[in-house]
């Protein structure tokens, strides 16, 4: 995540990046089917997991920076509904595979290299990257071609002005290198929305891989949660278009931690008979759970500039997967006990929901360039706040 996060936003863009994660993706599950051992397979899975981190971070951040500010959550939401048919379509390619496992990696090797030939004509690099960059032509021509599209023409005299400190995010400003880590506003916030990340991912993957430690029949319980996707993009696009960010992501992950710590009523109620009731509470602590993943990343996106915001993104998903690879932990341990996996799930969910408190709020705010502009300006804002409360 974090490699292709400083190539995204240093030196291929975003595009370029998300062009290259597709190739190596498509390559990697392809010559998965070839593997003549556990050893090669085991290293070409890593190489695969490798190579499609960037997608889906480039996919985020490209079509956030190209639209406005009013469909800046919904493009960012729905995106996820295709990640949910994605993962939907698993079984239907595995079923009629299923005595040839080769067969299946070359099949899905085919969408990513699909890919590769349609975001060459229909996909244009983020403007603001090429500005950001210094490429004021290349960033001029895109936008008329957006205009193009909307049936608009931009004036024929429009200039792009280049942000203040036009470099990648360790950029040189009066002899100082600053990035994220070097600019401690910034540092601040990424270490917030990381544990943030870590507690929501944990949660996320964790409900998941609970299913086994229900009173439940285990597919239908997979079935159920899988089907909580759905409505979880669509609540989260719908709220993210009138709610604030912080407030959305804090009550979905609270709330997915009340769930959780619900479940142990019901656990204990019926230990030895199915509960209707726990794989419904259940199923809601699950959608409250993606509602926040999926908004965590609107957020990440909003907080903050261009030159630094792919690798921004690159390091929540990190803390996200990091929770992830954490949580089968505990699902071994709720095989003995599922009241202490509930438990533990329930509480770290409730204490990050409460680490938004520390983060800005972003609804209707600008997407800023540099990191030296977004201090400025973010600055700016506030003392024109303290003034207004002060003659209030």
């Amino acid at each position: 995540c974090a490699f292709y996060g400083r190539l995204a936003d240093a030196w291929l863009g975003r595009k370029k990046t998300l062009l290259l994660a597709c190739i190596l993706t498509s390559t990697t599950t392809f010559l998965t089917s070839f593997s003549p051992n556990i050893w090669v397979y085991s290293l070409l899975r890593f190489a695969n997991g490798f190579a499609r981190s960037g997608n889906g971070i480039c996919c985020l951040v490209l079509s956030t920076e190209v639209v406005g500010r009013k469909w800046r959550g919904q493009v960012g939401q729905y995106g996820f509904f295709f990640f949910t048919a994605g993962f939907l379509s698993l079984p239907f390619i595995a079923y009629p595979t299923r005595t040839q496992w080769r067969y299946l990696y070359r099949i899905i090797s085919l969408p990513p290299l699909v890919y590769t030939f349609l975001l060459v004509p229909l996909v244009s690099e983020s403007p603001r990257w090429l500005l950001v960059r210094g490429k004021n032509k290349e960033a001029l021509e895109v936008l008329q071609r957006f205009a193009g599209w909307n049936g608009k023409k931009l004036p024929d005299n429009i200039e792009l002005i280049i942000p203040s400190q036009a470099t990648t995010g360790t950029g040189n400003e009066g002899g100082k290198n600053e990035n994220i880590w070097t600019t401690r506003w910034a540092a601040k916030r990424m270490i917030t929305m990381m544990l943030f990340g870590f507690g929501v991912g944990f949660v996320y993957y964790g409900i998941q891989l609970n299913a086994e430690n229900l009173n439940f029949n285990l597919y239908l319980t997979v079935i159920v949660n899988a089907a909580m996707e759905i409505p979880a993009v669509l609540i989260g696009g719908i709220l993210l278009s009138f709610t604030n960010r912080r407030l959305l992501s804090s009550l979905s992950a609270i709330s997915a931690g009340v769930s959780c710590l619900l479940c142990i009523i019901f656990s204990a109620a019926s230990s030895t008979t199915s509960s209707w009731p726990q794989l419904t509470i259940e199923a809601i602590g699950f959608m409250a759970a993606a509602i926040a993943f999926n908004v965590s990343y609107i957020y990440c996106v909003e907080l903050f500039p261009t030159n630094v915001r792919n690798f921004a993104v690159s390091m929540l998903r990190q803390s996200l997967m990091l929770g992830a690879s954490l949580s089968p932990l505990l699902v071994v341990v709720g095989r003995l006990s599922p009241s202490l996996s509930f438990a533990v799930f329930g509480a770290l969910a409730i204490v990050s929901g409460t680490l938004s408190v520390w983060l800005p709020e972003t609804k209707n705010a600008p997407l800023y360039e540099t990191l030296k502009q977004q201090e400025e300006e973010e600055e700016e804002v506030k003392r024109r706040r303290l003034m207004q409360n002060t003659v209030l």
